[in-house]
């Protein structure tokens, strides 16, 4: 697999397809890193974790209306820091086993939460961090909370706590939700590009509030009204368009992983052409499993990689 190499944050891969956040979060079961180091990913996406364990959201979560959209209001359903402190080592030992680095997604409520995470997951030896500023189904007593990287200030203050806890060198990527307003976009970019601490841009979470019904006329998702985040095929032109504006704000030195809406080795070239290194895979890999990854290395076997 050699013409399918890439390097992020410095960090070789064997390839440029990797499971996202939300996908894997323990060491063993459906979604452990046990299962995922069989797969052909190229790394492991772990998280994302928050300080507490959260049980997430209740009701129906999650449906993948297939070939069309998912939505989901999982809520960060993790088993919390403690947790991770005890596993994570074993995890980053059998991953790197498989000559696969591991990733780690973090999730704060507030900037020393973020630091805090960020030192637990280096500690544990995890090759990057993936700083979650973008989830939009955290939900407390039927409000929504903030979306971080809305926020510039706030994206700031959070890249200069963590930053102090884990030093300028650490391999932070930063992961954003799709923003509609350009130069909103623009300013965030502004903030990340100012900071020698990120080293890697994922574009991007689910587009928030999406909102449909199910065949009984009844909302499809249960926690925030129905309310939920919007991911699978119908969001590939906005991840596109994201990573195209992103890299044009951005300095060179900050490598970018797309996300959202893959399902064809073609989709997967769409993001490298737009100026994505790597590329990660949720809704495809949670309907069709690890062989998802074999496929597409195989499909993409067959193109000319540019």
């Amino acid at each position: 697999m050699e013409k399918f190499e890439t390097n992020l944050a410095g960090i070789q891969l064997e390839h440029f397809i990797m499971n996202a956040a939300g996908t894997c979060k323990t060491l063993e079961g459906e979604e452990g890193v046990k299962r995922l180091i069989k797969s052909n990913t190229s790394a492991i996406m772990v998280g994302s974790f928050t300080l507490e364990e959260r049980t997430g959201n209740s009701g129906n979560v999650y449906d993948g209306r297939k070939g069309l959209f998912s939505l989901n209001s999982m809520g960060l359903p993790n088993p919390g820091a403690d947790y991770y402190r005890e596993h994570l080592p074993e995890m980053v030992k059998i991953s790197h086993e498989k000559g696969k680095p591991l990733f780690v997604s973090v999730a704060g409520f507030t900037p020393d939460e973020y630091a805090e995470l960020s030192f637990l997951s280096l500690k544990g030896g995890a090759d990057l961090i993936e700083l979650n500023l973008s989830c939009p189904n955290a939900w407390q007593d039927g409000q929504q909370k903030h979306i971080a990287c809305f926020d510039p200030l706030l994206v700031e203050e959070i890249l200069r706590c963590v930053e102090e806890r884990v030093g300028q060198k650490a391999k932070i990527a930063v992961k954003l939700s799709p923003f509609s307003n350009p130069s909103k976009l623009n300013e965030v970019a502004q903030v990340i590009g100012r900071s020698e601490l990120v080293k890697v841009v994922v574009s991007m979470n689910t587009f928030p509030n999406a909102f449909t019904y199910n065949e009984s006329g009844k909302p499809l998702i249960t926690p925030g009204g129905g309310l939920s985040g919007l991911a699978g095929p119908a969001i590939k032109p906005i991840g596109l368009g994201q990573i195209k504006q992103l890299r044009a704000s951005l300095p060179d030195r900050i490598d970018l992983v797309g996300v959202g809406g893959i399902v064809t080795a073609e989709d997967i070239l769409d993001y490298l052409r737009v100026g994505a290194k790597a590329v990660q895979v949720a809704t495809i890999f949670l309907d069709r499993g690890i062989e998802i990854f074999n496929e597409f290395l195989f499909d993409l076997s067959a193109k000319d990689i540019i």
